[in-house]
């Protein structure tokens, strides 16, 4: 019962710092990836920095990308699979830009899917703590915790299929896309009374 509870508290407070999460990982990728070359291949990466941490954190980006091909699916979202992205060693879950989703569906399906990856971070850092397992699997799971908050941002292909989405419906997209919006938001004000 004493995991149930922390579980449930772990979720909202996951729930309740999604945001600030997403702004920080966007933050330090998007710093990362102003350092590299953006003309011309010289190696295979444009940003040796960039692949290198990418290598490093790839257990949180498999995780990251298994989620959301799991509530993608879920709410049918055209995919046409996995693919690793040689410019910056990431892997990748490639959404059909050419056949978008009613904003509603995708703004929710990406919402969703970010707050149970940081979800799945932040248990990653209590629970190994709470049943009190041994010092290397606490290392272990902190580490895979860190890997998935790192790769908890905002992707280029999002916004891109965002505006795909809002150009295939425009009038419709936009409030869509204020309702979707104002719905996060209510719940942001609904569930902070509730951790507070």
């Amino acid at each position: 019962m004493d995991i149930m509870v922390i579980v449930t508290s772990s979720f909202l407070f996951a729930f309740q710092i999604t945001p600030l999460v997403v702004l920080v990982a966007t933050a330090i990728r998007s710093v990362i990836l102003l350092t590299g070359r953006r003309r011309a291949f010289v190696t295979w990466t444009r940003n040796s920095l960039l692949s290198a941490i990418s290598i490093i954190f790839a257990p949180g980006m498999i995780i990251n990308t298994g989620v959301r091909y799991g509530i993608c699916s879920l709410f049918g979202i055209d995919m046409d699979g996995f693919g690793a992205n040689s410019t910056y060693a990431e892997l990748n879950l490639f959404l059909r830009v050419e056949r978008p989703p009613r904003v509603l569906v995708l703004v929710t399906a990406l919402f969703i899917s970010t707050v149970l990856s940081v979800f799945l971070g932040f248990i990653l850092i209590v629970l190994p703590m709470v049943i009190i397992i041994g010092a290397p699997v606490v290392l272990v799971c902190w580490y895979i915790a860190v890997c998935i908050l790192f790769n908890t941002s905002i992707r280029g292909g999002d916004v891109t299929l965002l505006g795909a989405a809002l150009k295939g419906q425009p009038g419709r997209g936009i409030a869509e896309l204020i309702l979707s919006i104002s719905i996060i938001v209510f719940l942001y004000i609904a569930l902070s009374g509730v951790i507070a």
